[in-house]
């Protein structure tokens, strides 16, 4: 299997690439990371190898965010999501661990594409959201964290659909996608598929990415608007494009 020490100069520099970019639309639009980093990563690399770099580069994000986030969060609300996800996420790893690499980058093509659309379209479960529709979501979620490290928007899409105030949906957003990236941290572990030097490189990067996380936030702050948005969805369905093509190549 390919290691980052197999890399070239210039692949390691588009890897890195991807990456501050993933942490710039992490910090303008909340979202994006997962989406970007993954699938352009996985250009270069196998999958595993991209999934293991983002959940370590998203540990200094999860260190600093949990301890206010559990004290806002709405448990009843999180905690069967959290139960979905501790399912999942190991069940998700599973499959991308002993899955062709090659299969496994058109699986994370077509997830991209549907998250894409999903986030694209607004759309936002009507009605009461209870426990069952919730560990519902952390299932799916899970699973395609595990194996396609992009299991953001159903968790996204389910507690936005939830009437909470912002501060406890943001905490209840945070708290969930923080345990997707830990689950998948362990499943990981457990696997033997975070390598010494996975981990140097992932030092190296999430540097870059909380930098770049930050400028991001910052440059919101100060340009934010929907038209940025929709530039970076239409980004996104590039890269997924670029990935079915070096499949099918």
């Amino acid at each position: 299997m390919m290691t980052i020490l197999d890399l070239s100069f210039l692949e390691v520099f588009f890897g890195l690439v991807g990456i501050a970019a993933g942490g710039f639309l992490r910090g303008f639009l909340g979202f994006g990371a997962a989406l970007l980093i993954v699938p352009v990563l996985s250009l270069v690399m196998a999958p595993v190898e991209a999934i293991a770099i983002l959940v370590l580069i998203e540990l200094p994000n999860i260190v600093y965010l949990i301890p206010r986030s559990m004290r806002e969060c709405e448990l009843k609300t999180v905690a069967p999501m959290m139960c979905g996800l501790i399912i999942a996420v190991p069940l998700g790893t599973t499959l991308l661990v002993f899955v062709d690499p090659v299969k496994m980058k058109f699986v994370i093509s077509i997830v991209l594409l549907g998250a894409i659309a999903l986030l694209a379209s607004g759309w936002r479960i009507k009605g009461k959201i209870s426990r069952v529709t919730t560990f519902t979501a952390g299932a799916i979620g899970g699973g395609l964290q595990g194996a396609a490290g992009m299991g953001g928007p159903p968790l996204v899409t389910t507690l936005l659909s939830i009437e909470d105030d912002a501060k406890t949906t943001r905490s209840n957003i945070i708290i969930a996608l923080s345990t997707n990236s830990l689950m998948n941290a362990i499943a990981m572990l457990a696997y033997g598929k975070i390598s010494f030097d996975l981990l140097q490189f992932s030092i190296v990067a999430a540097v870059l990415y909380v930098g770049a996380t930050m400028f991001g936030a910052k440059f919101f702050r100060a340009n934010g608007n929907e038209h940025f948005r929709k530039a970076a969805l239409g980004l996104l369905t590039l890269i997924a494009i670029l990935m079915l093509y070096s499949v099918f190549k």
